[in-house]
């Protein structure tokens, strides 16, 4: 080396993973955020970023189709390849081909829009819908959206098939989120210990438009959780009477998937 010549740099070991670890962090957040979607300076405060870095990282997402800009808004959410994988993702587990038959019978039986999802780390993920015979007619869900646990019947269901210690760590996390999407971190625990007493989850007057949901926990043979199915409509038509017709139809599936059930569990409860 010459006398006055300065030794070359090299990048640090952890630049690359840093990346990768910026932008999974930075996808979470527009997912929990749904369709209302993050500006640049909402996941720059959110994640102790530079904004020139959010940039450069929200560039790269969107060339690659994982997330899309609202050119009026200037908000980002989730571009269809997020879905795409997800569903891919979600579909090696079989969950989807075991339930479609009986999402269908739901679905026709209640008149109402079932929901299949499974649980997705902080998040549970649609992985399939059928629309009934008088669906609502704005619903904010579609295959392949995530939303945070505890936000709507599949996701207050799955929380529910937690342990206590699991659900305490999930909303100590994640109480910003949670009220977002309309949903008061105080009150979880008791919705969640009325779930457990009655075997089901009740979403009441979410939205807007103002839906509320039944929502049970699928579990396999070792009563691990391995996803939910909810029923969905606009709160006004989920009437007492309504909610017993649609439990006695979902306690009639569920009993005929019990057996085609087990056999998921072993692929799929890691995450749940």
């Amino acid at each position: 080396m010459r006398q006055h010549e300065k030794p070359k740099t090299r990048p640090g070991p952890y630049t690359g993973t840093q990346a990768i670890s910026r932008a999974s962090h930075i996808l979470k957040e527009i997912g929990a955020a749904s369709q209302r979607g993050l500006r640049v300076i909402d996941l720059s405060t959110r994640l102790a970023i530079e904004r020139p870095t959010i940039h450069r990282i929200l560039s790269c997402l969107m060339a690659e189709g994982f997330i899309t800009r609202d050119s009026n808004t200037k908000r980002y959410v989730l571009g269809q390849q997020i879905y795409r994988l997800g569903t891919i993702a979600a579909g090696r587990r079989d969950l989807r081909e075991i339930c479609e038959s009986a999402l269908t019978r739901i679905a026709a039986a209640t008149g109402d829009t079932v929901f299949l999802a499974t649980r997705h780390g902080h998040e549970a993920l649609v992985i399939d819908r059928r629309i009934g015979t008088t669906p609502a007619r704005a619903m904010p869900l579609n295959v392949g959206m995530p939303r945070p646990l505890g936000v709507g019947a599949t996701g207050l269901a799955i929380l529910g098939a937690l342990g206590d210690d699991e659900i305490d760590d999930f909303i100590s996390k994640n109480a910003h989120r949670l009220r977002e999407h309309g949903v008061r971190p105080d009150r979880l625990p008791l919705q969640l210990s009325k779930a457990r007493k009655n075997g089901f989850a009740y979403s009441r007057g979410y939205g807007p438009p103002r839906l509320s949901g039944v929502g049970v926990a699928l579990r396999d043979e070792a009563n691990r959780c391995i996803g939910a199915i909810s029923v969905t409509n606009l709160a006004s038509k989920m009437t007492t009477d309504h909610r017993r017709e649609i439990l006695d139809v979902l306690q009639n599936e569920l009993a005929g998937l019990a057996d085609r059930l087990r056999v998921v569990g072993n692929e799929s409860t890691a995450d749940c």
